[in-house]
């Protein structure tokens, strides 16, 4: 992964449609780890992604004496000005790049776990904004699966549940059926958003009425109360 990062970063985001700039940091942060485990954790070590040549680079940060006291943690004066900034001075700090070639499968493991958790975590991040957004609204979906009373339906992106309370008693399902249901709330929880759907809510019956009726949807009718 330490080639040409920017066609893998451009394709993953399309593919995901996430933020191309989430995927570079993670691969950022997943550098970062690696460098620590081989450098130790005491280094102050910062990775940044460099677009124009899609490679991820590592500087440590040393700081810039007239005579070396610590190696681990200075730079001479002289070395710094000729490879690195003609003006610096003593006492400054200036950012050393590091050598990755040897990094190749450390950083493949690291990035790998890295860049599928933050996936996990933006792709739960976008499905909590739409359907937070699309509170409100009727959606369709397929009956998966029953959980203690709870139908579990698949919308696509995300998956919801309607619990017994919002389930119309004398119905029932199997997995695999088509149903439709109201979207009462979305709750942002540790493992994804929470998408719980009614079809007993008098919501749901009002959405319906707007959806099949076309002067309910011009608002040149309106229902003032169900039942």
């Amino acid at each position: 992964m330490l080639g040409n990062l920017k066609r893998e970063i451009d394709q993953i985001a399309k593919d995901k449609g996430i933020d191309s700039k989430e995927i570079t940091g993670a691969v950022e942060e997943a550098m970062l780890q690696a460098a620590r485990r081989r450098f130790g954790p005491d280094k102050e070590i910062e990775s940044r992604y460099n677009e124009e040549i899609g490679e991820i680079e590592l500087f440590e940060f040393r700081e810039v004496v007239e005579e070396i006291t610590d190696p681990e943690t200075q730079i001479l004066i002289t070395e710094a000005r000729r490879d690195y900034d003609p003006e610096v001075e003593a006492g400054d700090e200036i950012g050393v790049k590091l050598d990755t070639s040897g990094f190749g499968r450390i950083l493949a493991q690291a990035a790998k776990q890295v860049i599928i958790q933050r996936l996990r975590d933006a792709e739960r991040d976008n499905t909590f904004d739409e359907y937070r957004d699309r509170q409100g609204e009727v959606v369709n979906g397929i009956v998966r699966r029953f959980e203690k009373g709870a139908i579990i339906v698949d919308l696509g992106r995300a998956e919801a549940i309607i619990p017994a309370k919002e389930q119309v008693p004398r119905e029932s399902y199997r997995p695999g059926d088509r149903i439709r249901a109201y979207v009462v709330e979305v709750n942002k929880i540790a493992k994804g958003p929470q998408i719980v759907l009614s079809r007993a809510s008098i919501n749901f019956l009002v959405k319906l009425f707007e959806q099949e009726v076309p002067e309910m949807y011009e608002k040149i009718v309106s229902i003032e109360s169900a039942a």
